[in-house]
């Protein structure tokens, strides 16, 4: 393959941290292999490189490419190695090496990975607990008595989300303990203050800029009553100078021509904002209001003080743990272990970290420990789509700006696309120059992330084929005998049809040519599985061949749902907690392959509230939850009879394969 010049800087860089902005198909993993290989010839053992990537399945194809590079290179010597090396994830890494020094933690060795869909209802379970315990402290019944009206059920979900975003700290008990000294101090409360002056400020601003807009179109009589009622803001420095403004006699508009009605009504809205914003008498009234919440602080923080340390006895005690947990018994390890720090630094040539957008800050913590300026970081920001997953992809723009701004780090960007036509590349920049920067978006797209063409295989032969960015609009009433997605998939079948029968040109890979569409060419792409038996319909229905592609996670698969609601309606019998959620599960497992309860017997459970004498109800009586977590679901299984019923359903081996993977 040859390489552009940034391609080459990226494979032969080094001496110091290197991030590289790789957009889409600028080949990135050609150019992250050719980095290895190159380490290799010059002397670096593929067990001495760490590299790091964001799944499983990424792990595998970045082995086997290395593989077969190694192979290509004649480095035989090295394919040895290759199994042991450590080419996998982050989570897997950061367990293997809990596990390697599982005694400086005070931990098992034979710990696993508990679901957290489990530990959910765990963390629940516990909050309900604790909930019962305090009723009839003071402090506790004032705080349900302020937030809760008929029940006590969005106060502990907010608990939980609470607890949830606590749990994603490096040190989450450190922070709980410090929060009411770092949250409740008087600069801590003054610099809020000020920051809400601030907002304030910038919202004048705003109506002042809107205003010098709105007078073109008011008559002079207007203007002087308008420039009175808004010299407390555009004249105002302060907190105390802005609140005159609620002092004044209100004005009307009247008079604004037409061509101004817009300006006039964002002015109204504006004017609603700042006087909401104004709501407190003072900046000391703000204080003190602040103040008011502290009480109920640290009751929230106390629960989730006694939250954290009921479930950690009970992960220790089963030696059941989460991957975040896992993440911070790496950090542990490093941290107050100077000498295996020192160890795992002089060990590793250097850390790759492949999809580095995705990284999240526990994982950059513990490669923080563990790096010696060796880290070689690639990814692109535009690409980072794993937030739910606590990726933060500011720790990637952070560093890409320091990088960029200063000489501690190497930044390399790979902007050309070797994936995609010159026009394709054009229509994409031409609407995400428009869309995103800093702010939306976090990366400055016009300035360094324009996609720039770079595969001139690419013929232009044939001149007269238009392929820019096609926008298919079209008129759709609610009263049409075709639903909106069935409207569209009309038209995309028609200009699937009209490609075919007009011989479009498309660019053939094996032999550098164009040649005649196929309708194997052709991919639609869709958010969601949907409508996939419609489209196949209408396609069929205009002769169109189509074979689907759905991608299913294993947490989606029908076996897989029936015995998480299984598990959840184990907890809820064993805890008699007869809620909403445990008639939904209920349900749930009544209907599904276990049992085939038909719509009229689940009717009529629920109409006779029979749930206490049914089979299903008796048979989680029979499940001990007080054991490990992988004991009760073995236990469900076994009580269940779910092998057996797996006869019911297609793909028997695989069904069985998923129970196994659970």
């Amino acid at each position: 393959m040859n390489f552009t010049p940034q391609q080459n800087l990226a494979i032969t860089s080094e001496g110091k941290n290197i991030i590289v902005s790789a957009g889409a198909g600028s080949g990135k993993t050609a150019v992250l292999t050719a980095r290895v290989i190159r380490k290799l010839n010059d002397g670096v053992d593929i067990d001495r490189l760490l590299v790091l990537t964001f799944t499983n399945e990424a792990a595998r194809e970045m082995k086997n490419r290395i593989r077969e590079a190694i192979i290509k290179n004649d480095l035989s010597e090295q394919l040895s190695l290759l199994d042991s090396a450590y080419i996998t994830t982050f989570d897997s890494f950061a367990l293997s090496f809990v596990k390697k020094y599982h005694y400086l933690l005070n931990i098992p060795k034979d710990i696993s990975i508990v679901d957290s869909g489990l530990i959910k209802i765990y963390i629940h379970k516990l909050i309900d607990k604790v909930f019962d315990s305090r009723y009839g402290d003071i402090e506790f019944d004032k705080m349900i008595d302020l937030y809760c009206l008929k029940d006590d059920r969005l106060l502990k979900e907010f608990i939980y989300d609470i607890y949830s975003n606590f749990s994603l700290l490096i040190d989450p008990d450190e922070y709980i303990d410090g929060y009411i000294d770092k949250y409740y101090n008087e600069e801590f409360i003054n610099s809020l203050i000020k920051n809400y002056e601030d907002i304030i400020k910038k919202k004048i601003i705003e109506l002042e800029n809107l205003y010098h807009k709105l007078i073109s179109y008011a008559p002079d009589s207007l203007i002087g009553k308008l420039d009175s009622y808004f010299s407390p803001l555009f004249n105002g420095n302060s907190y105390q100078e802005y609140r005159l403004f609620l002092t004044m006699p209100s004005v009307q508009f009247r008079g604004i021509s037409e061509d101004g009605s817009v300006i006039k009504d964002s002015i109204k809205e504006l004017i609603k904002e700042i006087t909401l914003l104004l709501r407190y008498d003072s900046c000391t009234d703000i204080y003190n209001k602040y103040l008011l919440s502290r009480d109920n602080t640290e009751v929230i923080i106390d629960i989730v003080r006694e939250v954290n340390k009921k479930l950690w006895q009970y992960k220790a005690q089963n030696k059941v743990f989460e991957f975040n947990d896992i993440s911070r018994m790496a950090i542990r390890i490093v941290r107050d272990n100077k000498d295996i720090a020192k160890e795992v630094k002089e060990y590793f040539n250097e850390i790759m970290v492949d999809e580095y957008q995705d990284t999240s800050s526990l994982q950059e913590e513990f490669i923080k420990y563990i790096s010696n300026n060796n880290v070689y970081m690639v990814g692109d920001i535009k690409q980072s789509i794993y937030r739910f997953r606590n990726a933060n992809p500011y720790i990637f723009k952070t560093k890409y700006d320091l990088y960029s701004n200063t000489s501690e780090g190497i930044k390399i960007d790979l902007v050309e696309n070797f994936r995609s036509r010159e026009e394709v590349l054009h229509n994409i920049n031409e609407i995400f120059n428009l869309v995103m920067d800093d702010t939306l978006g976090s990366a400055d797209y016009l300035t360094s992330h324009n996609m720039v063409f770079g595969n001139t295989n690419y013929t232009r032969e044939n001149a007269g084929y238009n392929y820019q960015l096609e926008v298919f609009n079209y008129q759709y009433d609610r009263g049409d005998k075709n639903s909106r997605e069935e409207e569209e998939l009309f038209i995309v079948a028609k200009n699937i049809k009209d490609k075919i029968d007009n011989k479009y040109q498309v660019f053939d890979k094996k032999t550098n040519k164009l040649r005649d569409i196929k309708y194997s060419d052709i991919c639609i792409i869709t958010d969601r599985n949907r409508y996939l038996a419609l489209y196949r319909k209408i396609l069929e229905f205009n002769e169109i061949p189509s074979l689907i592609y759905m991608n299913e996670k294993l947490s989606s698969d029908k076996v897989f749902l029936v015995i998480k609601n299984l598990i959840a309606l184990v907890y809820y019998v064993k805890n008699k907690e007869y809620n909403s959620e445990f008639k939904y599960v209920f349900t749930s497992v009544a209907r599904s392959f276990l049992f085939e309860y038909s719509d009229d017997e689940i009717y009529q459970i629920h109409e006779n509230n029979t749930f206490y004498s049914d089979q299903i109800f008796l048979k989680c009586l029979n499940i001990d939850i007080e054991l490990p977590i992988f004991d009760i679901i073995n236990n469900i299984i076994f009580e269940f009879n779910i092998y057996d019923k797996l006869t019911k359903l297609p793909s028997i081996n695989n069904n069985i394969v998923i129970i196994n993977s659970i």
